[in-house]
């Protein structure tokens, strides 16, 4: 008896092993690899037969399950993080791992409450999957807003090599993506379990019309779709720098001469904007970027193009005189003095210096100590870890910035184009179209810059703007109002290339309204929450009270 359960024990197991396995392999399949962002409908069945296994069998500890699951998901689509710090990496794959475990535990939690509540258990499955599915969007919505944000992972993301079938994106956004996603697994997951030959065709019918209705819609608009016929001129510079020894290797004039002679080579009298990738140089008071000798070289150049307008990645920094510290991020430099770093965006031509924006999603750990003002000790643990000592500067929200033709701009510095609802503001603000500037290097070659090239196919679709994307050493090229690449450079090669795009001053039902979805989600949650809360006290009362139990005559 005791070794036929063990059989049965050891077989219960491993079915749980390979539904964990399954998880993370079908979920991770999308992100790497190109035009299979469909595979995410079915990629949550394993999670949702492993939380069944593990209630029917009632195997402890579920909780190391699928936190298991979400580490092999997140290990499988971001491993690449190491080749910049295997501590940090280790600290970001767990963490985030443990982040969606938590929104899952959340959901089993709200599950035991409303099985033991609603009796049909095909509706307790029904109401416990949508409980799930606002739990999961309220957090995409909420990372997205908090310092130690991550949101590589947002699960709208697995289509951005699938890009013609989410054209709706421009109503809903990336998270609109993810609740499709999200809704899709449950409505499987509800038709492969219902017992009852009605319910299999009403869930049926309703997977089948979520499914292949929005991908319908999509086709149309992206057959549709046309752009507006403005065009202007853009020169894309990859100089090619290894990251890793950009700064004190090569002199700052030796690199600046190299980028000017990739400008010389590929701008003509037509080129109205000139690309460069992210802090290409430092050293800029960006109150006085006259003293500096980059920004003087660059000037003195654009007096030959004077028709064309310089975007320039740059490390600026801005003084204070002050006797209390002036701004959170603000660091001393000296009696009654403090100084500002920042991930700059400046836009120049020979004359003048129309404006810039300063990089405020910040990657945690290397550019902004997550929550320092409230655990100081932080920044000294992050920086014994590799990371960085202090934060930079950051704004409020996201700017367009004008350049010399009246035109304006929305520069995504590095990671930020992987928020959404956060670059639409450049648009909303006037930007007509929107770059990318990066600096993919640190990753080698992985899937990292690759992802976050293809991230950028969907903020043209939510902006329906042009993305012109400049790497120092991913992937650079340019990205049409449907997501269409158009053109991308190859992969450390330095180069320089030219191009057109068009701008464009519509606003899309996105740009206009933000993520409604995830703020619906959020509104969802605390309404569930509440009643769960409620469900559960009840359920507390009648158990001391003994109501739950049955009367003696019916014993």
């Amino acid at each position: 008896m005791k070794e036929k359960q063990k059989k049965t024990d050891f077989k219960t197991r491993r079915a749980a092993w390979l539904l964990v396995t399954g998880f993370g392999l079908l979920m991770s399949i999308p992100f790497l690899i190109p035009r299979l962002g469909l595979v995410a409908l079915v990629g949550f069945l394993p999670l949702f037969f492993l939380d069944r296994l593990l209630r029917e069998k009632n195997i402890r500890h579920p909780f190391w399950y699928y936190y298991q699951a979400f580490v092999v998901f997140n290990i499988l689509t971001t491993f690449w993080i190491w080749f910049v710090s295997p501590v940090g990496a280790i600290a970001a794959l767990l963490l985030n791992a443990l982040q969606m475990a938590a929104v899952f535990a959340i959901y089993r939690a709200g599950s035991r409450i409303i099985r033991a509540r609603v009796k049909n258990p095909l509706t307790a499955d029904a109401l416990s999957l949508f409980f799930f599915i606002v739990t999961w969007l309220t957090w995409e919505h909420l990372y997205f807003d908090v310092e130690f944000s991550w949101p590589w992972l947002c699960l709208g993301n697995a289509f951005a090599t699938t890009t013609r079938l989410v054209q709706w994106y421009e109503i809903t956004g990336t998270v609109g993506g993810s609740f499709w996603i999200l809704l899709c697994n449950a409505l499987l997951y509800l038709l492969l379990t219902s017992r009852q030959r009605s319910g299999r065709l009403g869930y049926g019918i309703a997977a089948a019309t979520v499914i292949f209705l929005p991908i319908l819609c999509s086709e149309i608009r992206y057959a549709t779709y046309k752009e507006t016929e403005d065009p202007l001129e853009v020169v894309v510079l990859q100089p090619n720098v290894d990251p890793f020894q950009k700064y004190g290797i090569e002199p700052q004039s030796g690199l600046d001469a190299r980028l000017i002679e990739l400008m010389a080579r590929e701008t003509t009298p037509a080129t109205r904007y000139i690309i460069t990738p992210e802090t290409f140089t430092y050293n800029i008071d960006i109150d006085n970027p006259e003293q500096n000798a980059s920004y003087q070289r660059f000037k003195t150049f654009l007096k030959t193009r004077p028709d064309a307008s310089l975007l320039l990645g740059a490390l600026t920094y801005r003084r204070y005189e002050a006797i209390a510290k002036p701004t959170r991020s603000a660091r001393p430099a000296g009696a009654g003095q403090w100084v500002d770093f920042y991930n700059t965006a400046l836009v120049m031509d020979g004359d003048t210096l129309y404006g810039s924006y300063v990089k405020s999603k910040l990657v945690p750990g290397v550019e902004i100590i997550p929550y320092e003002y409230a655990v100081p000790i932080l920044g000294k643990i992050i920086q014994k870890c590799g990371g960085s000592s202090n934060s930079y500067g950051t704004l409020g929200e996201m700017e367009a910035i004008p350049g010399g033709d009246g035109r304006m701009l929305g520069s995504m510095i590095c990671y930020e184009s992987v928020y959404g609802d956060w670059s639409r503001v450049a648009t909303k603000k006037g930007a007509n179209f929107l770059t990318v500037i990066t600096n993919d290097g640190w990753w080698g070659d992985t899937p990292g810059y690759r992802q976050h090239f293809n991230y950028a196919r969907l903020r043209a679709i939510e902006n329906r703007r042009d993305v012109v994307q400049a790497a120092n050493t991913g992937t650079s090229g340019l990205i049409d109002q449907r997501g269409d690449v158009h053109f991308k450079t190859d992969w450390w090669v330095e180069t320089a290339f030219r191009g057109t795009i068009n701008a464009n001053d519509a606003l899309t039902p996105f740009v206009s309204h933000g993520d409604y979805i995830g703020r619906t989600a959020c509104y969802c949650f605390l309404t569930l929450l509440f009643a769960l809360l409620l469900w559960a006290a009840a359920s507390a009362l009648d158990k001391r009270s003994g109501r739950d139990k049955p009367a003696a005559g019916n014993a």
